[in-house]
């Protein structure tokens, strides 16, 4: 008997769920299709009723957006979701639980559905961080993006748990000054216009050579 609809879409989702965790545990080339099925607890046949391939499913559990997206998207205000983000006492958790900092060197070297998959991911990031802005690829979202990952990844991979820590509380203190409101630019005084020259001569200048005139032929000056 063919199973329902609404029930092979649960299937495929747990299957991504599965394989989202293991991918971001072990990374791309550590997990194999055998690892995934027995994790969701179905064999190895039923996965390709859903996939055609491991990296096809790569592909979608980067398309998901695990992380970082679904928390910016489900909040009010982004500024708190990067504090937890950046957070020594959840890096573990952001760390597997965001595709963009666990799965960016794995993503580098798939194939191109899921470096596509990443690069939309990392667009509506920007985007969220970019809520109220005339630009949804605003520079400041933009750099904020790069400062919340790029300090997860290097924190992640740093032996050196204090070296982690200040990773993660630099990253917080630049990403928070760039998500502060700048104020209105006031507009500038004009100058007042500088007075020209006059370029007349005075009266009395200009009479001087018609009363030196009139002494040299003997007149009254």
């Amino acid at each position: 008997m063919p199973i329902s609809a609404t029930r092979k879409a649960a299937i495929r989702a747990e299957i991504v769920e599965h394989a989202a965790r293991l991918f971001r545990l072990r990374g791309h080339a550590g997990t194999n299709i055998d690892d995934i099925m027995l994790a969701a607890g179905l064999t190895r046949g039923a996965f390709y009723a859903h996939f055609t391939s491991k990296d096809a499913l790569f592909a979608e559990v980067v398309r998901r957006g695990h992380g970082l997206l679904p928390r910016l998207r489900a909040a009010e205000k982004p500024a708190a979701v990067l504090d937890a983000y950046l957070d020594r006492e959840n890096l573990s958790a952001a760390a597997q639980g965001c595709a963009l900092a666990s799965l960016a060197g794995d993503v580098a070297r798939a194939p191109l559905a899921a470096r596509l998959a990443y690069a939309n991911v990392l667009h509506g990031v920007i985007a969220e961080l970019a809520r109220g802005k005339k630009r949804t690829l605003d520079t400041d979202a933009t750099a904020v993006a790069i400062l919340a990952v790029g300090a997860v990844t290097l924190a992640r991979a740093s032996g050196d748990p204090r070296l982690s820590d200040w990773l993660l509380r630099c990253g917080r203190r630049a990403a928070k000054a760039l998500m502060k409101p700048k104020p209105k630019n006031t507009p500038k005084r004009r100058a007042s216009p500088k007075k020209k020259r006059s370029t007349s001569r005075p009266k009395d200048a200009a009479a001087l050579p018609s009363r030196r005139a009139a002494r040299s032929r003997g007149g009254p000056a």
